[in-house]
């Protein structure tokens, strides 16, 4: 523990904020190696709050081309493929009509025209650059965003709600699957070179593809148009999803792309303005980390957002540079092109999706059962079974709860006086970690003897939870000093008086939760420095203890702890596996496809752990799989009743 680094006096999570609307700053990378740790943890963030890590198994394609249009140089198939079983990624093949041997291919995710992926005017053209791609040799892939043009299995392209949010589906999940899986499209096709794979798109098409470069390595060039800021993240929900921009912003996403080929095209009228002098320097110091400066470059357009032809030519020459070897084969590449009727170009173009395809509630039905497959995937059968739910779940919950176990030696604590009185003697502490901005009170309490076994305490009161209406310790407290046991009360993150000037918190709103952490994480967060605190001042075998409305936190933070402590907690008479569980105060993403609280009860196993205030309700057969598994079957106890101090006692007596 540091006694050296103050807190701050206020918790500055009170007062601060993130939104998309910020002008974020690039953190300083002084060495390759501090860069890429920094860069498997935002990929592996990425991928967590999509609700694919760790990749999910790949069904079959089972692709389908259901039109044709022959030109003198190129062809057009109409073609859809299977992302998930019954879900398809739908859009236009554009081939060169004559090849020599393995060619490039080129994913083409489109922004917010109205016409989706066959828009074709001034400002933007996703057929012209397409065509254009197959003219000079390469294969284009135009796919749909999903709810445009033939993708009619969502209800509306930007749909966004809480359910979806516990379970992973949203815009942006499905649209960046959509890509992964393009790109297995793409290598399955007979002339492809798997090696020489790219991806170019404007606005929402940008961000689809600096997001898909960021995690799929086998996308070699990248030219997003018109989107990487550091002061707009993106105004579609198919940008956004809960979790991902908590502690990273677009420009960081961006040059995860090092040390493969950039381009970065931006425009004088629009919010990629500031590209030469503030995001493109901010991603070169990346690439400059790999020596690999001539790998990353930037043109700006006279213009107002766009995909328009200037913006296509800097485009052309280079992937021509990178995929064909010669920049100036993509010089004046573009050409008048018969531009087709929309109906033409379509798989569906009557609206009419074929029977068998599930859509709307059907879809979401078939998703969210995917993701519970997925799930009962990691059922701890077997000690081994439990180790790996343990490190997948753990990593997932880091992600999406925003928490993590600091080190001991990360703690700063401040104390007050020790002050004696007819009942022991208890002092105010104030916790926190370096670097951080938070302050948590806190109050310990000591038995008139010399303490034994410390209890880290929680209630939903913070710590009047533990004061009766005379402001002195009540019954529940009073019984545990009794018994000589110290007590720490913790106040978590909201659960005392506000101070002036806090920030209203709006955890439901997709936006919000997209860029910073969720209530309940910020309390698990808490609770973990607590451990930690305990940790680093030698308190062996702590026990941690939520009351009421803190039982599903500490349940949680149990999960996270590496301290070996063991767990009693009230689950509120939860049953865990409704999703109604996870509204109000426990809102966080994925905590449904990710296993929520009887998952969470799972992972402290062996330690001791009593699952209290049940009402016969809670799904224990996570936690009682993980027991049995360790052989230790008797370290569980659940009670359908909430803790009192006869149930504690008798509890921490046995352990």
């Amino acid at each position: 523990m540091s006694q050296e680094a103050k807190l701050p006096l206020v918790d500055g999570r009170y007062l601060t904020a993130r939104s998309g609307q910020m002008h974020f700053q690039f953190p300083s990378y002084d060495t390759l190696a501090a860069w890429e740790a920094r860069a498997a943890w935002l990929r592996e963030h990425i991928a967590v709050v999509m609700g694919l890590w760790p990749t999910p198994a790949k069904p079959p394609l089972n692709p389908r081309v259901l039109g044709r249009l022959e030109y003198d140089d190129y062809v057009i198939e109409n073609v859809a493929f299977e992302s998930w079983p019954g879900f398809l990624c739908t859009g236009n093949l554009y081939r060169p009509r004559q090849a020599a041997g393995p060619v490039p291919a080129i994913l083409n995710p489109h922004g917010h025209w109205g016409r989706g992926r066959l828009e074709h005017q001034a400002l933007g053209s996703i057929r012209a650059r397409c065509i254009t791609f197959a003219r000079m040799g390469m294969v284009a892939f135009a796919y749909d965003m999903v709810g445009y043009n033939d993708s009619l299995q969502v209800p509306a392209h930007r749909f966004a709600t809480p359910a979806g949010a516990l379970w992973g589906i949203s815009p942006m999940a499905l649209q960046t699957w959509n890509s992964i899986r393009a790109v297995d499209f793409l290598e399955s096709l007979e002339g492809v070179d798997p090696e020489r794979i790219g991806c170019t798109g404007a606005s929402g098409g940008g961000t689809q593809t600096f997001i898909v470069t960021a995690i799929e390595p086998r996308i070699k060039v990248a030219a997003p148009v018109n989107m990487i800021s550091a002061h707009m993240q993106g105004g579609c929900v198919c940008e956004n999803i809960p979790g991902l921009r908590t502690q990273t912003y677009n420009v960081e996403i961006g040059a995860l792309a090092a040390p493969r080929p950039l381009l970065m095209v931006s425009a004088t009228g629009d919010w990629t303005v500031n590209t030469p002098t503030i995001e493109y320097p901010a991603v070169r110091s990346i690439y400059q980390l790999y020596g690999a400066d001539d790998r990353l470059a930037w043109a700006q357009i006279d213009a107002p957002h766009n995909y328009n032809a200037d913006s296509r030519a800097h485009v052309y020459r280079w992937f021509a540079r990178w995929f064909l070897g010669d920049e100036e084969r993509g010089r004046d590449a573009e050409r008048e092109f018969a531009v087709e009727p929309d109906e033409r170009m379509r798989l569906f173009p009557t609206g009419a999706l074929p029977k068998e395809l599930p859509a709307g509630p059907a879809l979401e039905t078939a998703l969210r059962q995917g993701a519970e497959a997925r799930l009962r995937a990691l059922w701890p059968a077997a000690p081994a079974a439990l180790d790996e739910l343990a490190r997948v779940t753990r990593t997932r919950l880091e992600h999406v709860l925003g928490a993590a176990a600091p080190k001991p030696e990360e703690i700063v604590a401040e104390a007050g006086e020790m002050v004696e009185t007819a009942w022991g003697r208890s002092r105010t502490l104030a916790l926190g970690r370096r670097r951080a901005a938070d302050r948590i009170s806190a109050t310990e309490y000591l038995p008139a003897g010399q303490p034994g076994r410390t209890l880290l305490a929680v209630s939903e009161a913070g710590l009047d939870g533990w004061l009766d209406t005379l402001g002195e310790p009540n019954a529940l407290l009073r019984a545990l000093l009794s018994q000589g046991y110290g007590v720490l009360a913790l106040a978590p993150f909201q659960t005392g008086s506000l101070p002036e000037g806090a920030i209203a918190r709006d955890d439901h709103d997709w936006f919000w939760a997209t860029f910073n952490a969720p209530l309940v994480g910020q309390r698990v967060q808490d609770i973990l420095t607590g451990l930690a605190y305990l940790q680093g001042r030698g308190d062996r075998h702590p026990a941690l203890l939520g009351l009421r409305g803190a039982g599903p936190w500490c349940l949680l933070a149990g999960a996270l702890s590496p301290t070996g402590c063991a767990v009693a907690a009230d689950v509120r008479a939860l049953s865990g596996v409704d999703d109604a569980d996870y509204r109000g105060e426990l809102v966080a993403p994925l905590l449904g496809a990710y296993g929520g609280l009887p998952v969470a009860a799972a992972l402290v196993a062996p330690r001791p752990l009593l699952l209290a205030d049940t009402a016969g309700r809670f799904a224990a057969d996570w936690a009682r799989a993980a027991y049995q598994a360790m052989g230790a079957t008797a370290q569980l106890a659940v009670r359908a009743e909430p803790l009192d101090a006869d149930a504690l006692l008798n509890w921490l007596a046995g352990r």
